[in-house]
């Protein structure tokens, strides 16, 4: 578990320098890095890849693209994440992107109850593209990796924010593939009405993803000028 100080210190230390390069620890053990990088504009992580992870036996499927390690939705993620989700919001505003804070509780708790507008509302803040780099240098974006049922996935993150409902949630999630309340970052394309009425939207493409295992950059990069 990464300390509340560890999170405080890298706080401090986002507000200097072009780049900077914040190493976590648990105990003496390296857990991973995050770099935000202000002459690009980007927020660089590290993650491993689970192909096979978005598929669950029951319950929520597709839904989760980037999970903290440590996130109760870690188990059905695409990638886990080295660093956490409070992280990467505090990388974030560090760059300035601006969390739209429009989704509720409510967005996902009454997502079977057709008179609620909540599951309707689709994420808004700071858009953010999400791509890939692999260790031979070549880079990708996310949606390369994902089927969309019907077609190409339609993909548009934002930046929503939603810390405040971490402690309900507990998710770790850091890019969701839906309009969701436990995610920092959400697909402003699909709702969590969507995914009620439509039932799994989006899968792995397997046959582009590398194996179980696999290690990655993962590349967040707000788009300021388009808020």
């Amino acid at each position: 578990m990464i300390a509340r100080h560890s999170a405080f210190a890298a706080a401090a230390l986002l507000a200097s320098g072009t780049l900077l390069l914040v190493k976590l620890h648990a105990g003496n053990r390296p857990t991973g890095s995050i770099e935000v990088d202000r002459r690009l504009g980007e927020v660089r992580i590290s993650a491993t890849i689970y192909p096979s992870a978005m598929t669950r036996p029951f319950g929520v499927k597709g839904h989760h693209a980037i999970v903290w390690k440590e996130g109760r939705a870690a188990p059905w993620a695409l990638f886990r994440s080295d660093v956490s989700d409070h992280q990467v919001r505090l990388a974030l505003h560090t760059l300035g992107a601006k969390p739209g804070e429009n989704l509720t509780a409510e967005s996902w708790n009454e997502r079977r109850n057709p008179k609620s507008p909540e599951p309707d509302k689709r994420v808004e803040g700071t858009p953010v593209s999400v791509s890939v780099r692999w260790a031979n240098g070549s880079e990708e974006p996310i949606s390369k990796l994902i089927a969309e049922k019907g077609g190409p996935a339609g993909l548009d993150f934002r930046y929503g924010g939603n810390e405040r409902f971490q402690p309900q949630f507990r998710s770790g999630c850091i890019v969701c593939l839906y309009s969701c309340p436990g995610g920092a970052i959400g697909n402003r394309t699909r709702t969590i009405r969507d995914y009620v009425r439509q039932g799994v939207i989006y899968s792995v493409r397997n046959t582009v993803v590398p194996a179980k295992g696999t290690r990655a950059i993962i590349i967040l990069k707000p788009h300021l000028e388009a808020r």
